[in-house]
């Protein structure tokens, strides 16, 4: 399905000026790819990137003169079509995407005791919440579910591993990374 439509794309992109859109080539490119790796296996993660990717082309197709622009505009639907049938069949289990928010709650809180402790005159040294072998403890099942969905998850491996060495920025880091998962 996708692909067909990425095909029909790649060829009606190729028709238009490189002059008047330079980054419509690199976006069919870059969507193209993200296509071709979910051959391997379509799951979250590669779903993700594929939207990533048709977004960043929505915004070249945005650009493009209005002739253009209309050539362009059905297979992007077509392709946007197909991406919520993917992302329906791929999507997260409720149960993980709320564990991964009850997990984020206690980052946050244990980040704002931090906070406190650190950069507020006068803060307490009363003991954090969330220490971070309960944190590792509670990151572990997380990590090989989202592994299993497809997502690398770097900083909450790091925290699997090293979780004596959890400071702010990592708590920020481990954030960062679910909040894309979750988009």
């Amino acid at each position: 399905m996708i692909e067909a439509a990425v095909f029909q794309l790649r060829a009606a992109a190729d028709e238009i000026d490189t002059g008047l859109a330079p980054q419509l080539g690199l976006c069919v490119s870059v969507l193209a790819r993200a296509v071709e790796s979910a051959r391997d296996g379509v799951n979250a993660a590669r779903v993700s990137d594929i939207e990533f990717a048709v977004n960043d082309l929505a915004g070249a197709v945005d650009e493009l003169p209005l002739p253009d622009a209309g050539r362009i505009q059905p297979l992007l639907d077509a392709i946007r079509g197909d991406l919520e049938s993917l992302k329906t069949a791929t999507s997260l289990d409720p149960k993980l995407i709320d564990q991964i928010n009850a997990f984020q709650s206690k980052l946050r809180e244990r980040m704002k005791a931090i906070e406190r402790q650190t950069y507020v005159e006068g803060g307490t040294d009363a003991p954090l919440p969330h220490p971070p072998a309960a944190l590792r403890h509670d990151a572990i099942p997380l990590s090989h579910e989202l592994a299993a969905a497809g997502f690398a998850t770097p900083s909450l491996a790091a925290l699997i591993n090293k979780h004596d060495e959890l400071r702010y920025h990592s708590i920020r880091e481990i954030l960062d990374e679910l909040e894309v998962i979750l988009g």
